[in-house]
């Protein structure tokens, strides 16, 4: 049986839309690459960003009505909240084929701000944080998320499409952000008018970041998920550096 889920972002509705689009071309790109991986059974929630965040005063009914006591972090992160996407037939997490779920949420919340809400079918509200933690041990779609997961059966067909030879899986997007991130720095390196530039905008950068950028550099691109752990952050923290990073250095080249 499934649901219907919303997701309460900080981000702009500009920003909320242009991440649910992006969703859809790193979706609709690994569908055509890996026809055979994805189990006959599974689904893949519709992701639709626009609407209203509910009135505050909606959230406070709801959580009265469950006779469960709204705590004030929660309801200030919920004022917050500029913006809506809805994740249509979301299939439930502990029963069934759930792999396109897992990977949606793994693709969206690390991306949708700091401070965001699930709101799953019923109250209570759901830090992204806290889902991304209940998920962590769980499979998604094989090459989706960065990691390769092995499918069990080596004969599954996806969605009633049969016969077609799977093609060579394509990068995350995180490995692609990591790559267009690598390229820059070293662009930027090589440029003598730039390099200043760049070298300042690191100086005035998080640790973090700049730990990142060196990594890169010495290792070469990688997966948020390898990056974290070697640098013993969360991806969540990782992704959201990662992203600001590459809007910053895109912005010193143009």
């Amino acid at each position: 049986m499934s649901a219907t889920w919303f997701l309460y972002s900080p981000l702009s509705p500009r920003a909320i839309s242009a991440l649910a689009d992006e969703y859809e071309r790193h979706l609709e790109a690994y569908i055509d690459e890996n026809v055979e991986r994805i189990d006959e059974d599974e689904t893949v929630p519709d992701v639709v960003a626009g609407g209203e965040v509910p009135p505050v005063a909606e959230l406070q009914a709801a959580y009265a009505l469950a006779k469960r006591p709204l705590p004030k972090p929660l309801l200030a992160r919920y004022r917050a909240c500029k913006s809506v996407i809805t994740l249509e037939h979301v299939a439930d997490l502990e029963a069934g084929p759930c792999r396109g779920v897992v990977s949606t949420l793994r693709y969206l919340l690390p991306r949708v701000g700091e401070g965001a809400l699930l709101f799953p079918d019923a109250v209570p509200l759901v830090p992204v944080e806290e889902m991304l933690a209940r998920i962590e041990d769980k499979k998604g779609l094989p090459g989706f998320d960065g990691e390769d997961d092995d499918d069990d059966d080596d004969d599954i067909l996806s969605w009633g499409k049969k016969g077609k030879t799977a093609g060579k899986s394509k990068d995350a997007p995180d490995q692609v952000r990591a790559l267009r991130v690598l390229a820059s720095l070293e662009g930027l390196m090589n440029d003598p008018e730039l390099a200043l530039d760049l070298r300042g905008t690191l100086q005035r950068s998080s640790k973090l970041t700049q730990q990142y950028a060196a990594l890169l550099i010495e290792d070469g691109a990688m997966s948020d998920i390898k990056a974290s752990k070697e640098l013993g952050v969360t991806v969540q923290e990782l992704t959201k550096m990662a992203d600001e990073l590459d809007r910053t250095l895109l912005a010193l080249k143009d």
